[in-house]
């Protein structure tokens, strides 16, 4: 069930929603590639099924993935990784169990899941990756301000007819039109009120940011783009 509904859902590449969102890892791999291609190991927050495996430039000797498992994601890894012995799965739906068994690790990775940690404590979490990572943390989040959002919050209004499940007022529609997500009422298990901004703020307290990037359409920066990626090195 979690295989055709999250990834028939998101990454049917039949489909412009299913493209875009598999340039998420598009973008990674030549990120990879490019700031640290000889990683061993590697700590993914927010593995779902652990796809982002299926992209790394080459099989690390050791990889460790962490997920809530919404919609049965980990069932799904535990399944598809079962005979590979330095793959391993953990559940964690709070801060307090994000516990990564290995001490130290060459790359993490996190990829659409930061705008889904609680407010109250997501910073945990990024404080936790900053411990265990010694290179790089390769990040997407997505874009929902101006253009790229009154382009989504039209398709979905209109063609995928979702309005009411992302519950933005009139008012509320406004300001995240023009930038202002302060005003936007912010829900962890949706997009609404992410700023990507005040994320990247946050990320460069535990580490140094090298670059924000635009995925996919990365010669139209950052702003224009549905979704951002972020490089960030090791302090």
């Amino acid at each position: 069930m979690a295989e055709n509904n999250y990834n028939e859902r998101l990454f049917n590449k039949s489909s412009l929603r299913g493209k875009l969102h598999s340039a998420r890892f598009d973008w990674m791999q030549s990120s990879i590639e490019k700031y640290y291609p000889d990683y061993n190991s590697v700590l993914e927050l927010g593995c779902f099924d652990g796809k982002s495996i299926n992209f790394l430039p080459h099989s690390p000797e050791y990889y460790e993935g962490w997920d809530a498992n919404w919609e049965g994601g980990l069932d799904l890894a535990y399944e598809s990784w079962r005979d590979i012995d330095h793959y391993k799965f953990y559940e964690c739906e709070t801060f307090e169990t994000f516990k990564p068994k290995q001490e130290s690790f060459d790359i993490s990775l996190c990829m659409e899941t930061l705008e889904h940690l609680p407010i109250y404590n997501y910073e945990e979490y990024i404080k936790t990756l900053a411990e265990h990572t010694a290179g790089y943390l390769f990040v997407t989040i997505p874009n929902e301000k101006k253009i790229p959002f009154v382009l989504k919050h039209l398709v979905k209004s209109t063609i995928l007819r979702k309005q009411k499940m992302d519950q933005y007022s009139s008012a509320e529609v406004w300001n995240a039109a023009i930038g202002r997500l302060d005003k936007v009422k912010r829900i962890n298990t949706s997009h609404k009120g992410f700023d990507y901004q005040v994320m990247i703020d946050v990320l460069s307290k535990y580490f140094k940011v090298l670059s924000v990037e635009g995925v996919p359409f990365k010669s139209i920066g950052p702003r224009l783009n549905f979704t951002i990626g972020v490089i960030c090195e090791s302090i």
